[in-house]
C-alpha cells in the first residue's frame, strides 16, 4: 500500500517494494529539520539533484559532504539525478555526477520521473543495498576482540565479501 501521511507536521511518503518475494515498506521523509537525529533513525539517504540545474547539484555535494563528515558509515546514500530526459537543457554531465558519488562513496543513478526511467530500479536499488549493509553490519557485530580485528584486516586486504566499487551497481 503506498501512501501519503502526516505525523508531527511532517510528510511521510511510503512505498512497498517487493524483492525476492519480501515486501519492504520504505518511509521516505522530505527535508533536513532533524539533519542531527538522522544517524539514529534513517537507514538510508536519497540526494536528489535536477540534471538541469547547477545549484540543485552544488546543494547536493554539499550534502554528500556533510553526511560523511558525520561518519554515517552504516547508511546507505544514493546520489540521484533527476530530470534525465531533459537532454538538451542538462548542465550536469553523467561523468561529473558518477565521479562525485566515487568520491563519496554512494551510489548513483539517474531518473526521470515524469517518464518513469529508472524509478523501479531505484527502489529495489535501496532495499537491496539496506539488505547488503544489514547482512554486513550483523556480521561485523558477532566478532568481538582481538580475532575480529584480524578477520576485519584480512576481510579487507582479500576483499572477502564482493564489494562492488561501482557506484552504479544498485544491486551489489
Amino acid at each position: 500500500m503506498n501512501g501519503m501521511y502526516v505525523t508531527d507536521g511532517e510528510t511521510e511518503k511510503t512505498v512497498n517494494v517487493l524483492l525476492n518475494g519480501e515486501e519492504t515498506a520504505l518511509a521516505f521523509v522530505e527535508g533536513t529539520e532533524h539533519e542531527d537525529d538522522a544517524s539514529d533513525t534513517v537507514a538510508a539517504c536519497m540526494i536528489v539533484y535536477a540534471c538541469d540545474d547547477r545549484t540543485s547539484f552544488d546543494r547536493a555535494v554539499d550534502m554528500l559532504y556533510n553526511l560523511r563528515q558525520k561518519e554515517m558509515r552504516k547508511n546507505v546514500i544514493f546520489l540521484v539525478g533527476n530530470k534525465s530526459d531533459l537532454v538538451r537543457s542538462r548542465c550536469i554531465t553523467t561523468e561529473e555526477a558518477k565521479a562525485v558519488a566515487m568520491t563519496y562513496d554512494c551510489k548513483f543513478v539517474e531518473t526521470s520521473v515524469v517518464l518513469n526511467v529508472n524509478v523501479d530500479e531505484l527502489l529495489v536499488g535501496i532495499v537491496k543495498q539496506l539488505h547488503i549493509r544489514s547482512a554486513n553490519y550483523d556480521d561485523d557485530d558477532k566478532s568481538t576482540g582481538c580475532a575480529s580485528s584480524s578477520k576485519s584486516l584480512l576481510t579487507k586486504i582479500f576483499k572477502k565479501h564482493n564489494i562492488s566499487k561501482s557506484c552504479e551497481n544498485l544491486y551489489s
